[in-house]
């Protein structure tokens, strides 16, 4: 039995071999969660997050009520391959969450007047865009960690933040699904402020650990966040808690 780690994406992927077989034609409609959980021995919730990898492909429809459906049309390439795709959110999560803390640990000796007054730009700018537009939040939600890399005047911390966020946050399947019906909700941008502020103060104060600690705890509200929208849509109930860590 395959093991519930990955077990979305090799469910999802043989979901994706029998539509490419022919065995289902273009507008047919799919077995239901149901019927696909027992054929494949594993939980609804697991069946979902496949589906969910599926639909964002654009090889199945989900109708509201109707069923699960495959729709004649070419997979959308969401971008280069990524080595990442099949690893959920939450490890991805995890891994940013020590590797990003250590780098904004190490940028709190190094960052400028001039970078600091940059995060605040920043930070003032998406903090308007509460409840008004998600994109330009998350491109300002990007910009702030980023600049924090970039502080280090470290190339390869700066590659490596650059492409764990690529890797969470454009690239994975479930993410992306996530965020797009969920992530953009004001309580949610208004705690992701509140923790920017937190890491702002610190770095001001050049106090190393506590930027750490601020920065871990940061994505640890994000893991917890997540996991309870998951949770009660029952996109995947049934995740591992070890990757929710808690205080370092």
């Amino acid at each position: 039995m395959l093991s519930n780690k990955r077990r979305y994406f090799e469910i999802g992927t043989q979901i994706e071999e029998l539509l490419e077989s022919g065995v289902f034609k273009a507008g047919q409609r799919l077995p239901s969660e149901r019927v696909l959980s027992e054929k494949f021995e594993t939980s609804r919730a697991t069946i979902r997050e496949a589906i969910i990898m599926l639909e964002l492909k654009g090889l199945v429809e989900v109708k509201q009520g109707a069923g699960i459906y495959f729709i004649e049309s070419k997979p959308v390439q969401a971008g280069p391959p990524n080595q990442y795709n099949d690893i959920g959110p939450f490890e991805l999560l995890q891994a940013r969450q020590v590797v990003e803390s250590n780098i904004a640990c190490f940028a709190a000796t190094q960052i400028k007047f001039n970078e600091l007054k940059a995060l605040k730009r920043v930070l003032i700018a998406q903090e308007n865009e509460i409840n008004r537009d998600s994109k330009k939040f998350e491109e300002l939600d990007h910009e702030f960690h980023q600049l924090i890399a970039e502080s280090t005047q470290n190339r390869v911390l700066i590659d490596q933040a650059t492409e764990m966020w690529k890797s969470v946050r454009t690239q994975n399947p479930l993410w992306k699904a996530l965020n797009h019906k969920y992530l953009h909700e004001g309580d949610l941008q208004s705690q992701w402020i509140c923790d920017h502020k937190r890491i702002l103060l610190a770095l001001q104060r050049r106090a190393a650990e506590d930027v750490k600690q601020a920065v871990w705890q940061h994505i640890e509200n994000s893991k917890v966040e997540l996991m309870k929208i998951a949770t009660s849509d029952g996109i995947n109930a049934d995740i591992d808690d070890f990757f929710f860590a808690g205080d370092m």
